[in-house]
């Protein structure tokens, strides 16, 4: 099966330096930019963890549908749009990411 790579994540690129743009500009407040990219990270974690705990059990009783592959394609589609804004969501909440990663003795301050 050949996934989209490009599908998937352009939109959403575009997406958050949208609102980022906006955020910067003074358009929205920085509290709507996360609040919504925060939302997008829990529908595509319930996506993607729902789906693959339906694949999960579809393949623990042996059920082979023609929707596993359509449900495999979804589940890696979600997990590709879920890695990307995990990432925005670092960038966004760097400073409590950076102590959660560095400890504080080997900290370079920025």
């Amino acid at each position: 099966m050949i996934y989209d790579v490009l599908i998937p994540t352009v939109p959403f690129i575009a997406g958050y330096l949208g609102t980022y743009t906006l955020y910067k500009g003074g358009i929205i407040k920085r509290n709507l930019h996360v609040n919504l990219w925060n939302f997008i990270i829990g529908a595509a974690f319930l996506i993607s963890g729902i789906g693959g705990f339906i694949l999960l059990i579809l393949m623990a009783v042996g059920i082979k549908s023609p929707l596993n592959p359509q449900l495999l394609y979804w589940h890696v589609e979600a997990g590709l749009t879920l890695t990307l804004v995990t990432v925005f969501h670092f960038r966004d909440y760097w400073k409590s990411t950076k102590k959660l990663f560095f400890p504080k003795s080997r900290r370079v301050k920025t």
